[in-house]
């Protein structure tokens, strides 16, 4: 089967490699744009880093050092919440966006030291004693230090905000093709151009292709001499369920986090272990996990198990994201790499690959997350 960018009239087309939330969210954005796009996806939508996440948009909590990292962050979380709003207009359903901060607990000396060093540089962020701690979630452990309140650190729910992604894709008419392997990019000979994607059923056409296969991106970027440092990171998290809620913020400490949601659960993660494509959830980590919470909330100790599930997230070995172009490839945009804040940053990220697909300035410097510096690297090895 052979399909062709002239097949859609006179709109513009792409094509997206990966269906979790990035990719989802850039076919969003395309196809706002005007951009006829086609969604192609491994396996069912969002099944893998956007399933190992508890949807928190922590753009203070999860950053540990000032820089352009810090304001891509700060950028897409001041999206976001018109963001979702907008997607629940045109889908009909709700990301559940919850606009609770984070309460991010000390509960040792050395971590209290760290916690204190970043409020030189973070914003929207106070430093609160012990006893006030206690007054904002009277459930935390009294061994508690005090902490970061961090009143712009929102959250939403994984799960329903990919069901309205793709409600919302659906009806912009994006094209969803899942259970369909990309095999390879297609280039122009010559030019070195990207005109398409080889897939296990033929080939696709289309004027772009947008990069968005999380850990599975350098096997299609290999063979046009650029080795992404990309790895898979196994996330674990466990849902937990008590007879009344316990706290109305998440609550979040070094190794784990606790996440409220409007169904009355509670999502405990996440664990951070490099084990190839494995993706099997283990006892062990459920009890470690079990255990970091009791100690947090010591009233989790006895609350309900309801289950556990484990991801793929996206790492870098610089810790950063590959978002943008590059030279030797033109035609490909770049949106991988999110690791642990692929939903955080999925507004951004997809704003930016439009404009980049319009021609347009981006909306964020982009020198930082350079695909170009992998082939640096890549040419250093060699």
């Amino acid at each position: 089967m052979s399909t062709d960018s002239s097949h859609s009239g006179n709109k513009p087309t792409v094509i997206i490699v990966g269906g979790g939330i990035i990719g989802c969210s850039a076919a969003y954005e395309l196809s706002k744009a005007g951009f006829a796009c086609t969604l192609i996806e491994k396996g069912a939508l969002n099944q893998e880093a956007s399933t190992a996440a508890a949807g928190m948009l922590g753009a203070q909590s999860e950053t540990h050092q000032p820089g352009p990292y810090y304001e891509l962050c700060r950028l897409s979380q001041q999206l976001y919440r018109a963001w979702t709003d907008e997607l629940e207009q045109v889908s009909g359903l709700t990301g559940q966006y919850v606009a609770e901060g984070i309460v991010r607990a000390a509960l040792t000396e050395e971590d209290e030291a760290e916690l204190r060093g970043r409020l030189s540089w973070i914003r929207d962020a106070e430093w609160v004693q012990p006893a006030e701690m206690l007054k904002l979630e009277p459930e935390l452990t009294a061994a508690v230090r005090g902490g970061l309140y961090l009143p712009a650190d929102h959250h939403v729910h994984p799960v329903w905000l990919a069901k309205t992604l793709q409600a919302a894709i659906a009806r912009q008419g994006c094209t969803i093709r899942e259970w369909t392997p990309v095999i390879r990019l297609l280039t122009e000979p010559g030019s070195g151009r990207i005109r398409g994607i080889q897939t296990s059923e033929g080939p696709l056409y289309a004027d772009l292709v947008v990069l968005a296969a999380g850990a599975w991106s350098p096997a299609l970027t290999e063979p046009l001499g650029l080795s992404l440092p990309m790895f898979p990171v196994k996330g674990q998290c466990i849902s937990l369920k008590t007879e009344a809620p316990l706290i109305r913020s998440t609550v979040f400490t070094k190794g784990c986090y606790v996440v409220p949601k409007r169904d009355g659960s509670y999502i405990v993660g996440a664990t951070q272990t490099e084990a190839g494509f494995d993706k099997r959830p283990t006892a062990k980590v459920i009890g470690e996990l079990h255990a970091k919470a009791a100690a947090l909330l010591p009233r989790l100790a006895d609350a309900e198990f309801v289950s556990t599930w484990a991801g793929l997230r996206p790492g870098t070995r610089d810790a950063l994201p590959f978002l943008g172009t590059w030279d030797a490839a033109p035609g490909l945009i770049f949106a991988t790499g999110h690791y642990r804040n692929g939903i955080l940053l999925a507004p951004a990220t997809a704003r930016i690959v439009s404009e980049l697909a319009q021609g347009r300035p981006t909306s964020a410097d982009l020198a930082p997350f350079t695909p170009a510096r992998a082939a640096a690297d890549t040419a250093a090895v060699l």
